[in-house]
């Protein structure tokens, strides 16, 4: 259904996954520890089963454990650890997907549609959910699901209604609020006009202008609807894009930088290791090691 690369200990990566038709990359994973930082360019759900640890992320620590939902937007780096050993069986369910492919399904869902487009976008906060008290629940869609995936017989069908069933099992508030909530549209606005610009030289001035507003007004909006600075998604974004010339393309690494919007190679550089904690040539040699 999909294929990823795997990672090492302590590092930070761009999970590359490549999704198939199904438009899902569905794992059950048991008696397995996780410890790293990691990313994506899709949003992720990771489902708990067994296993108590912590997550980390947005500069804030929650508890993984069993009955748990976290949901992860593109683009949000997170930690996940979690020790396992005779005493702390961790068992998990991760689920990555494209809801470009998915959201034609859900037209005539109108709330879960509106969900499903916040869950996926940049800039989104992290979601946690206590579901324990339909765990059985889960548990029996995931296995059949998984169980199809064995035999090959999943469809861009079956992700869907799969999809569809565990965003409808989100609170109710939930989803109140995504039929009634503006989205985020300010914020919105502005990521939009970063994916347009992020290569080019993209100045606060030129940002607050597109946004027919002052500087400290988009600044202090931005952070108060994403929990994060201009600056730092900025940046963020030039790093994945950087992250996927060094993985996939054999240019030079000042030439990474240009083309990811680094005016300066030094500032690139710096940049990356701050964010990655290690160099570009470190963070290529890492995946060509893999390869």
């Amino acid at each position: 259904m999909a294929t990823s690369r795997g990672y090492g200990k302590d590092a930070t990566l761009l999970e590359t996954l490549e999704i198939d038709e199904t438009a899902i990359y569905f794992n059950r994973m048991k008696n397995t520890s996780a410890d790293y930082y990691h990313f994506h360019e899709c949003p992720e759900m990771l489902f708990i089963t067994r296993g108590i640890g912590i997550a980390v992320a947005e500069h804030q620590q929650f508890t993984v454990k069993p009955g748990r939902l976290f949901i992860f937007p593109p683009g949000r780096v997170h930690k996940i650890y979690v020790e396992q050993g005779a005493n702390n069986q961790y068992h998990r369910t991760t689920l990555h997907f494209n809801s470009t492919l998915l959201e034609p399904f859900f037209r005539d869902f109108p709330r879960l549609q509106i969900l499903l487009r916040q869950l996926s976008s940049y800039g989104e906060k992290i979601r946690i959910f206590d579901v324990s008290a339909i765990q059985p629940m889960i548990e029996m869609l995931l296995e059949r699901f998984d169980g199809l995936g064995h035999d090959g017989l999943v469809t861009i069908n079956d992700s869907a209604l799969l999809l569809m069933q565990l965003i409808s099992f989100l609170p109710g508030q939930e989803l109140e609020n995504a039929l009634h909530s503006e989205q985020n549209a300010f914020s919105a606005s502005i990521i939009r006009w970063i994916e347009e610009h992020f290569q080019e030289h993209c100045s606060l001035e030129a940002l607050a202008a597109a946004s027919g507003c002052s500087e400290g007004h988009a600044s202090r909006r931005f952070r108060r609807e994403t929990g994060g600075t201009l600056q730092e998604y900025l940046i963020m974004r030039r790093i994945r894009h950087a992250c996927e010339l060094l993985v996939h393309t054999t240019l030079s690494v000042r030439e990474v930088g240009k083309r990811s919007g680094f005016t300066e190679y030094a500032w690139f550089i710096t940049s990356f290791r701050k964010y990655m904690a290690k160099t570009p040539l470190q963070y290529r040699k890492s995946y060509s090691l893999r390869g």
